[in-house]
């Protein structure tokens, strides 16, 4: 019976596999079935007719011929048995499978490993026919084979299940973590778990949890915007999404719960609506509010604090006004080094202004007067630089006369302070020292004679306060002259008589050679007339004289018989006085004009009490000093022009003397420097630093950043000055949105980022983060736009609530749409394997899933299992193996589920042992 019912079985499946299959060429069967016709023909032959005709031949022989014709008939049956047979595919397809097993080999299968036409390698499954393929591929033969073996040995263990409509199928991967799937009967997806569970009783909770509350899962579907909460490893987060669900901002930090996490998302959306869009392209200024007053601070890009200013303001207008001078005096700022000496020229007040800084950054020397062209401050520079590490220090007790000389051509444009005319007038052509009086006119009728190196020399009378209380009148040829001319003062002063007139007067005097003559003098001591000839007795010229005093009624009758001092009246009603010896000739006078005859007269009355001052030679620059309480210097050119003065004061002349030395050195090693408004100061405090100084080296402001080397510090200064002109002045009154991104190098570039993109921040004036983009943008006006989203989102965004669990639909990378299933804290719990082309496809596939989940087994895969599944009122399966591994597929559906199942035992009871044929 058992023969019959596979034989009748083999019947059944051949015919249905002719029928389905009207293309195969059994060329092997046939060529078996003429050999064995041939054969059994033979065999008739010989013990029929053809026996009865040669009865000549023996028993014996005919019983060989017998023999051998059966042996040639059992072989070529072998053969067929063993014979491959060529399977035609449809049109272009051409395949090879072992043959059909037949006669006693129908209770047997076999396992078929294919090449196909693109190298890989297959197998199938073949009892009687073919019953089921592989899913995988194998790269070589022999891969093919081993997992052949797996395969049998898959099919020897695997039990059977049925397959409703669905199941949950879990199954653990290899790196033996657990996940979960939702499949339809026939194999496809639906969902997935959206992570590994470390247990398996993790996965099986997840499971349970959507068996239990995913058939009547409400549906969140947004309109507008909505902020939604998860919680992560740091605490609750809140997140803006558009109605696609495409996330827009979220929180940049986690809070300790949802209630506070909700409290930040409505704190944001009514901040960002009115928020200042923060878009600083280099540089900017900040104006904020300190605890002792409003300040201003520099930021970058990123919005990095730059530099802090040191000062503080009482309102934020004076703030305002600060940084608005600061911004564009950047752009000209030097750059100057700490610990470097150097000699700055800076301007104030109109006037050009130098100072003498040393290595260790404290100012040593000023200029002692300011030039109104920069060129006069050079000038300056030069001869301090040039001289003051060999000038003598001269200290003057009271007063001294100091014999100097001046240059036939001026010492540079320079003229020394001696007396002669009422214009006193500025001698300092570059004004590099304090007003002294031009040269006067040479009242001598004799020619002024100069030295061999073509200088004249003239003297001065000074006290310590460099207060020149008379000059010479006329040049002399050398020291040794300006000496005796000296000595002629004093013998005149000493018997001089005190004549004060306000008109002018008419003078009789006896010139050197005895002769005598007359002179109309001003009240300011100019010649207007003179006699011309000389006269042999005083009578003469007095007569001549009052032959023009005619035309002069007003003038005043001066007979000089001795030396006298005149006090005059100048044209600006000032008053003067004037030394004039016995022959009528001015040999000194005041270099200064006084406001009242009084303070004329005292200023005459200096020159007595200092007349017998000791006289000093003055060939070079020297350095002045005289103290008080407290000791100063000046440097004096020989002219008397102070060209600097000390810095600071010293509690003794000693210190004073020491700190020269310093001075000296300081001003011969020192480079120049010229600061504008603002200067920029590198030091090194083991980083590089930099702070912002003004013209008078008062800081203005200290830079926050920190540099490996001065090259690195300089550029970014440089980077600072060269775009501070064009940065904004900007304040934080409750929130900004602050911008970045671009090209990575401080600046903005709308066509790209700096490999992160374009984003932006939410920020309180704390600079505390409220809220970040969710994505970045590619440009500057992509994020501009999301920008705008979420400005007109957020202030009508509600707060997303889900129940125990929810459906939430989320547009995908590639514009279509998925499903979600969150639990009650907004953790995606389930998500959708399928994508929708649009939100109205997915909502109603919803439904779907919900009915999916409320019919679905729970399957668990730890070992190879048959999973039999109705598939259009077919019934067909397959063969799953750990790592939710399909191993096999049936190739053929069946009618009744029994015909499956049988199939299924067909497979178990023949292809564990079934050959394995290799078709190349």
């Amino acid at each position: 019976m058992g023969f019959a019912r596979s034989v009748h079985r083999w019947r059944l499946a051949e015919r249905a596999r002719r029928e389905r299959t009207p293309h195969l060429q059994p060329t092997s069967d046939r060529l078996g079935r003429l050999l064995c016709g041939f054969g059994i023909a033979s065999i008739g032959v010989l013990s029929t007719g053809w026996l009865a005709q040669v009865t000549e031949l023996d028993t014996e022989v005919i019983a060989i011929v017998i023999g051998i014709a059966i042996v040639l008939g059992i072989l070529t049956f072998a053969l067929l048995l063993a014979a491959k047979r060529t399977v035609v595919g449809p049109a272009d397809e051409t395949s090879v499978a072992p043959a059909t097993p037949t006669g006693d080999a129908t209770e047997s299968a076999q396992v078929a490993v294919v090449q196909d036409e693109t190298g890989d390698w297959t197998w199938s499954v073949l009892h009687l026919e073919r019953r089921a393929e592989s899913t995988d591929r194998a790269a070589s033969r022999s891969a093919a084979t081993e997992q052949v073996e797996r395969l049998q040995a898959a099919i020897e263990a695997a039990d059977c299940h049925e397959v409703p409509e669905a199941a949950f199928r879990l199954s653990a991967d290899r790196d033996d973590t657990w996940r979960w799937t939702l499949d339809r009967a026939g194999g496809s997806r639906v969902g997935v778990a959206p992570q590994a569970f470390d247990e398996r009783e993790a996965a099986e909770s997840a499971v349970h949890f959507l068996r239990d509350h995913g058939p009547d899962a409400d549906l969140v579907d947004i309109e507008g915007g909505a902020f939604t909460f998860d919680e992560r490893h740091d605490g609750w987060h809140w997140q803006l999404a558009a109605s696609d669900r495409t996330p827009l901002a979220e929180s940049a930090t986690g809070y300790e719960s949802r209630d506070r996490a909700d409290e930040a998302a409505e704190t944001v959306s009514d901040l960002v609506a009115q928020a200042d869009l923060l878009d600083i392209d280099h540089v900017g200024a900040e104006l904020y509010d300190r605890e002792d007053g409003w300040a201003w601070r520099l930021v970058d890009d990123a919005d990095a604090v730059v530099a802090d200013s040191t000062g503080t303001f009482d309102t934020r207008r004076d703030a305002e006004r600060a940084a608005d001078a600061v911004l564009p005096a950047l752009e000209s700022a030097a750059v100057i080094d700490a610990g470097e000496p150097a000699f700055e020229r800076y301007r104030t007040g109109g006037q050009w202004h130098w100072r003498l800084v040393d290595g260790t950054d404290r100012v040593v020397a000023r200029s002692a007067a300011g030039t109104s062209a920069r060129s006069g401050t050079d000038r300056a520079i030069e001869r301090f630089e040039g001289t003051a590490r060999d000038a003598d220090i001269v200290e003057i007790e009271a007063a001294e006369y100091e014999v100097y000389p001046v240059a036939a051509d001026g010492d540079e444009g320079r003229t020394a302070p001696v007396a002669g005319t009422d214009s006193r007038s500025t001698a300092v052509a570059d004004g590099a020292g304090t007003a002294t009086p031009e040269t006067a006119t040479v009242t001598s009728d004799d020619a002024v004679e100069t030295s061999d190196s073509g200088s004249a020399w003239h003297w001065r009378l000074v006290t310590g306060d460099r207060d020149v209380i008379a000059a010479s009148s006329d040049p002399c040829a050398d020291a040794e002259a300006a000496q005796e001319a000296i000595e002629r003062v004093r013998e005149q002063a000493r018997d001089a008589e005190f004549i004060e007139f306000e008109n002018a007067a008419f003078r009789v005097y006896e010139s050197d050679a005895g002769e005598w003559r007359w002179r109309l003098l001003d009240e300011d001591g100019t010649v207007l007339a003179d006699s011309g000839a000389e006269h042999a007795s005083r009578g003469e010229a007095a007569e001549a004289m009052l032959t023009l005093k005619e035309q002069a009624p007003d003038a005043d009758v001066l007979e000089i018989e001795t030396p006298a001092f005149e006090l005059f009246v100048t044209p600006d009603d000032e008053w003067g006085w004037r030394l004039i010896d016995g022959a009528g000739r001015l040999v000194a006078e005041d270099p200064d004009t006084h406001p009242t005859r009084e303070a004329a007269r005292r200023a005459m009355t200096r020159l007595l009490d200092h007349l017998e001052a000791d006289v000093r030679t003055m060939d070079r620059p020297i350095f002045q000093v005289s103290g008080a309480d407290d000791w100063h210097w000046r440097f004096v050119l020989p002219t008397g022009e102070p060209v600097a003065i000390a810095a600071t004061s010293h509690p003794t002349r000693d210190a004073l003397v020491e700190r020269l030395s310093t001075v000296r050195e300081t001003a011969a090693a020192a480079d120049d420097a010229t600061i504008d408004e603002v200067a920029i100061q590198l030091y090194d405090g083991g980083d590089w630093h930099w702070r912002l100084l003004d013209r008078d080296r008062e800081e203005l402001a200290d830079g926050r950043g920190t540099y490996p080397d001065r090259e690195t510090a300089l550029e970014a200064v440089e980077t600072l000055t060269a775009h501070a002109e064009e940065g904004p002045i900007f304040t934080i009154e409750d929130a900004a949105i602050r911008v970045g991104g671009g090209d990575g190098a401080g600046g903005h570039d709308d066509d790209g980022g700096d490999g992160d993109g374009w984003h932006w921040d939410l920020v309180d004036r704390d600079r505390e983060i409220l809220a970040t983009a969710a994505d970045s943008a590619d440009s500057r006006s992509a994020l501009v736009a999301a920008i705008d989203d979420v400005r007109r989102l957020a202030p009508l965004a509600d707060p997303v609530t889900f129940g125990d669990a929810s459906f939430d639909l989320v547009a995908t990378a590639d514009d279509r749409w998925q499903w979600q299933l969150r639990d009650e804290d907004g953790q995606v719990v389930a998500t959708g394997s399928e994508r929708y082309a649009t939100k109205a496809t997915a909502r109603d596939a919803v439904s779907d899933v919900r009915r999916l989940v409320d019919r679905a087994s729970v399957f668990t895969i730890d070992s190879p299992s048959f999973e039999l599944y109705a598939d259009d009122e077919e019934w067909a399966w397959r063969l799953v193996a750990e790592h939710d591994t399909v191993l096999l597929e049936s190739t053929q559906t069946y009618g009744t589920r029994t015909a499956a199942r049988d199939a299924i035992d067909d497979l178990k009871a023949y292809v564990p042992d079934g050959a394995v044929t290799v078709v190349e």
